[in-house]
């Protein structure tokens, strides 16, 4: 993360001064699993994909610079301090993992920034940012040979260039959580609730992007908006629109999350489990299940016409190794006992954790 914030910082000025200048829109953000930099432009294509390679491929780092850096980054992390969503989440990952980084928020904190030098971004950079551990998407009407011309013309040097094997070193987690309810008062209007689920991560390739789009699936019977749980549950006054649910994994780690500002975070989590184990013990129709791929496929073909979404898809597929492009016929393939056998292994209470944000007493 703080090399994300530094890589914008040229010799002659911000990189993102140079992408302004063309009218291109730049940006960058760093997962637990990838860093990304990314620009978007309809004119003066050419010179922002250079660009863009030129400044990733050539750090600038100075005490000066860095040590300027850490105070920016200190305020940063302070804003997300009060952030309740980006708190909520923090807390129900510390409840979930004893061990795994996964639960250390990926900014760090004050006192961690504070220490870094510029011989460990330097050590940092070289390791990672090296050509076999990159990669490169590209979408829109652009020219295939021009473009490849205009990555090897700003990769200078870069295929000579010495690389090793990354060694990733991950702590044995255990499998049961670490805390299964927890609560924080926050300034916020009304709760936050968020419910997690712990899981074993056991899926790679096609088999984890299966288990993507099962789990898709089940949210889609959970959280939908043309679900009838979702109607039941926003009729009793027990939600609102920002009820949602997702499926995360990454190095070493697969978790499942449903949450929602709610009045009633106890009553909800009594609800959500009644919901859960009522679906655990009944099939899904093949005529619903069917229903829900269609729904799904939908939302696969609209997701095309967001470019950047796009772009970023391909590249967190390319990293997590899942055959993107099999999407649809592993869709296809889903079956009912498919989705049974997730319901009843995955949403498991027994490995599950709650975090709750409440309003600060007398706040309302």
């Amino acid at each position: 993360h703080f090399l994300e914030h530094k890589l914008f910082e040229e010799e002659t000025g911000s990189a993102f001064d140079r992408f302004a200048e063309w009218g291109a829109s730049a940006n960058a953000f760093t997962s637990y699993a990838q860093t990304s930099y990314l620009f978007s432009t309809i004119d003066h294509w050419g010179e922002s994909l250079a660009h863009l390679i030129g400044f990733v491929s050539h750090p600038y780092l100075t005490a000066e610079n860095v040590e300027k850096e850490k105070g920016i980054i200190e305020q940063e992390l302070r804003m997300y301090e009060d952030h309740p969503y980006h708190r909520l989440y923090s807390n129900l990952l510390r409840n979930l993992y004893h061990e795994n980084p996964v639960r250390l928020d990926i900014g760090g904190t004050v006192e961690s920034i504070y220490k870094i030098t510029v011989a460990e971004l330097l050590t940092c950079y070289h390791t990672f940012y090296q050509p076999p551990n990159m990669a490169l998407a590209v979408v829109g009407d652009v020219d295939s040979e021009e473009t490849l011309r205009i990555i090897a013309d700003n990769f200078p040097g870069q295929s000579q260039n010495s690389t090793f094997a990354i060694e990733r070193f991950y702590p044995k987690e255990p499998q049961e959580v670490v805390d299964s309810w927890s609560e924080e008062e926050l300034s916020v209007s009304r709760p936050h609730y968020l419910l997690g689920f712990k899981h074993e991560p056991r899926w790679e390739g096609a088999a984890l992007l299966k288990q993507q789009i099962i789990m898709s699936l089940i949210w889609g019977m959970l959280v939908g908006r043309s679900s009838q749980v979702y109607a039941d549950l926003y009729g009793a006054d027990l939600v609102d629109d920002s009820l949602g649910a997702a499926f995360n994994s990454g190095p070493c780690f697969a978790y499942s999350v449903i949450g929602s500002e709610t009045d009633a975070p106890e009553k909800l989590h009594e609800e959500l489990k009644k919901i859960i184990e009522r679906l655990q013990k009944t099939e899904v129709s093949p005529t619903d299940l069917e229903r829900l791929k269609r729904q799904l496929y939908g939302k696969h073909l609209a997701s095309y016409d967001s470019f950047e979404y796009a772009a970023n898809r391909f590249i967190s597929h390319h990293f997590s190794g899942t055959p993107f492009y099999d999407f649809i016929p592993l869709l296809q393939s889903v079956t009912v006992s498919d989705i049974g056998e997730a319901l009843n292994e995955l949403l498991d209470y027994d490995n599950s954790t709650v975090a709750i944000l409440r309003p600060v007493t007398g706040n309302g």
